[in-house]
C-alpha cells in the first residue's frame, strides 16, 4: 500500500509514476475509429439487424433435429442457456476491444494484443479449420436442397439417366455442377457486391419458418387422420447423449463472435449502453426465431425429422419450394462468401508464421528496449528488425525508458550508417523488381486460384462422404465453435481485465472458460465417437 498524506481532511494516495500510468492505461478505453468519426455510419437499428443477419444461417435447418433428440423442454432450456452465454461472450469481446491500445477493429487484434503473435497464429489456424468445415456443411446443404429438385425436373421432362438419378452419384454430380457455376465468384478477391446476401438468408429463414408452420398445422389438424401421424411428443431427453447431441448444434446456430468487433467498429456513437442494447436485442430476436423454427420443424416431422429439414418435404411442395429456393440461392452465394475469408485467413496465417519467425530471429540478434512495437505494417525492414512484436503489454514501462534511451541512440547511429547502404541497394533492386513484376503477378494469381480450388475440393469431397449435415455442425459446434465463441473471448478478457480483481464480469468470464473447456472436450469426444 503506497504512503498516504492528509491535507485538510483529504486523503491523497501517492502512487509511483509507473504504477499510476499502468493503472490508468489499463482502465482507459480506446475506440477505433473515434467515437464521432465519419467512418462510423451504421445506426442502431441497422447495426442490430446486421448482427441478427450474421447470426442466422444454414445451421438453423438442423434445429428441428436438436428438438427431436433432446426433447422440447431441454431444447428450450439449452436455447436459453446458449443465448445467455452468447450475449455475455459478445459483451466481453467488445469490452476487450475497448481496452486494446490503440483500439481493436477485429477479433484477431484482440487475441494478438492479449497473448501475442503465437496466440494469433493458433487462433487463425482454428479459424481456417472452422471455415473449411463450414464449406463442407454448405455443400451438404446445397446437395440436399437442389438434388431433389433436379430429380423432379428430370421426371417432369421425361428424361432418364439410366437410374443414376436415384443414387448418391447423382447428388454428387449436381453439387459438382453448382460448384462449377459458382467458380467465377469463388476466385474473386472482393465480394463487396454480395455484402447484402445475409439479409436474403435471414428473410428466407423467416419465410421458411412461416411455411413450415403452415404445413405443420395442416398435417396435425387437417390431414392427421389421412396420414395416420403418431402424436407422441418428446418432452424430455431420453439420455444425456441426446443433450450432448443437441447442444453443439444450438451453440453453432448462435455463433457470431468473430463478427462482433466489426459491428462495434461501424456503430454510430458506440456508448456502452448502445452496444449492449444491440447485443441484447439481436440475441433475443435470434432466440425467439430459433425456438419457433425448431418447434414448427419438430411438430411437422416429430421423431422422423432429418438433419436438413427440407429433406422431410416433397420437392414438389410449392409452398416450401419458395423457401427452399431462397435458402438454396443464399447458400450458393454464401459459398464464395465463406471461401473468401477462409482463403484470406490461410494466406494471413502464412504471413503470420513468416513474420513471427523473422521477428523471433530479430529479437535474438538485436537487444530491443521495452515499450517499442511493430504494429504499423508500413515500417521499413530496418525498423522492423529493431522493434519487438509484443502487443500484449497494456502500458509502457516508464521506469526503464531512461535506461533505454542510450541504447536507442547507439542503435540510431548504426541505423544512419546502414541507411546509406540501403539506398544504394534500393536503386539496384528497382531494376530487378520491374523486370520480375509480371512473373510475380502470374505466380500470385496461380497460387490464389490453386488455394481456392483446394478449399472448394475439400468442401466437395467432405460433402460427398459425410452422411448428413448434422454431423458437420456437431463437430464444428463442439470443438472450434466453442473455442471461437467462448474460450478465446473468456481468456482474452481475463488477460486484459484480470487486474481489476474479482468482479461479477471477471467471475463470469472464468466460469464461462471452465464450462466451455469441459463442454468442448465432452461434446467433441461424443461427436467424433458417434460419427
Amino acid at each position: 500500500m503506497p504512503p498516504q498524506q492528509t491535507y485538510q481532511n483529504i486523503n491523497v494516495v501517492n502512487f509511483p509514476d509507473d504504477d499510476c500510468n499502468e493503472k490508468l492505461q489499463k482502465d482507459m478505453e480506446y475506440i477505433e475509429p473515434a467515437f464521432d468519426s465519419n467512418l462510423r455510419r451504421t445506426q442502431f437499428l441497422p447495426a442490430t439487424f446486421n448482427l441478427v443477419a450474421t447470426i442466422v444461417g444454414g445451421g438453423v435447418l438442423s434445429l428441428p433435429l436438436a428438438f427431436a433428440k433432446a426433447g422440447i423442454i431441454p431444447s428450450i432450456l439449452l436455447m436459453i442457456f446458449a443465448a445467455v452465454i452468447t450475449d455475455f461472450s459478445l459483451y466481453i469481446i467488445c469490452s476487450c476491444a475497448r481496452r486494446t491500445n490503440p483500439g481493436a477493429t477485429s477479433y484477431m487484434e484482440i487475441v494478438k494484443y492479449a497473448f501475442g503473435p503465437g496466440a494469433e497464429i493458433a487462433t487463425t489456424s482454428i479459424l481456417v479449420t472452422y471455415l473449411s468445415g463450414v464449406l463442407v456443411g454448405f455443400c451438404v446443404l446445397l446437395k440436399g436442397i437442389f438434388a431433389p429438385l433436379a430429380k423432379d425436373v428430370l421426371d417432369l421432362m421425361g428424361g432418364s439417366l439410366g437410374g443414376i438419378q436415384e443414387t448418391d452419384k447423382f447428388d454428387a454430380i449436381i453439387l459438382f455442377i453448382i460448384l462449377v457455376l459458382m467458380a467465377p465468384l469463388m476466385i474473386q478477391r472482393n465480394l463487396y457486391a454480395l455484402r447484402n446476401i445475409c439479409y436474403v438468408g435471414f428473410s428466407s429463414v423467416c419465410f421458411i419458418a412461416i411455411t413450415i408452420g403452415i404445413r405443420a398445422y395442416q398435417r396435425n389438424f387437417v390431414d392427421a387422420k389421412a396420414e395416420n401421424i403418431d402424436f407422441n411428443i418428446k418432452w424430455m431427453a431420453s439420455s444425456w447423449d441426446d443433450i450432448l447431441f443437441a447442444f453443439p448444434v444450438i451453440v453453432l446456430a448462435f455463433l457470431c463472435a468473430f463478427n462482433m468487433v466489426e459491428v462495434h467498429t461501424a456503430l454510430v456513437q458506440p456508448t456502452r449502453a448502445r452496444v449492449n442494447s444491440v447485443i441484447h436485442i439481436s440475441v433475443i430476436s435470434c432466440f425467439f426465431l430459433f425456438v419457433a423454427f425448431g418447434l414448427v420443424g419438430y411438430f411437422y416431422a416429430y421423431n422422423t425429422v432429418l438433419g436438413n429439414i427440407f429433406l422431410n418435404f416433397d420437392p414438389s411442395d410449392k409452398l416450401i419450394l419458395t423457401g427452399r429456393l431462397g435458402m438454396g440461392l443464399t447458400l450458393m452465394f454464401g459459398m464464395p462468401m465463406s471461401l473468401l475469408p477462409c482463403r484470406e485467413a490461410f494466406f494471413s496465417l502464412l504471413k503470420q508464421i513468416k513474420a513471427h519467425r523473422s521477428n523471433t530471429l530479430a529479437a535474438v540478434a538485436v537487444e530491443v528496449p521495452l515499450g517499442t512495437d511493430n504494429m504499423n505494417e508500413g515500417k521499413s525492414l530496418l525498423q522492423k528488425s529493431t522493434s519487438t512484436t509484443c502487443h500484449s503489454a497494456s502500458s509502457l514501462d516508464y521506469a526503464s525508458m531512461n535506461e533505454s534511451n542510450e541504447k536507442l541512440n547507439r542503435m540510431e547511429t548504426r541505423s544512419t550508417c546502414m541507411e546509406d547502404d540501403i539506398e544504394e541497394m534500393e536503386i539496384d533492386m528497382d531494376v530487378s523488381v520491374a523486370s520480375s513484376s509480371g512473373m510475380s503477378e502470374t505466380r500470385n494469381a496461380f497460387v490464389h486460384v490453386f488455394v481456392t480450388l483446394a478449399f472448394a475440393t475439400f468442401g466437395y469431397i467432405g460433402a460427398v462422404f459425410v452422411p448428413g449435415v448434422e454431423y458437420v455442425w456437431r463437430i464444428l459446434g463442439s470443438s472450434m465453435g466453442m473455442i471461437i465463441a467462448f474460450i478465446v473471448p473468456a481468456l482474452c478478457y481475463l488477460k486484459i481485465r484480470g487486474h481489476k480483481g474479482v468482479r461479477k464480469t471477471t467471475a463470469g468470464a472464468f466460469l464461462l472458460l471452465v464450462f466451455s473447456i469441459v463442454a468442448a472436450i465432452i461434446c467433441t469426444v461424443k461427436a467424433v465417437s458417434s460419427s
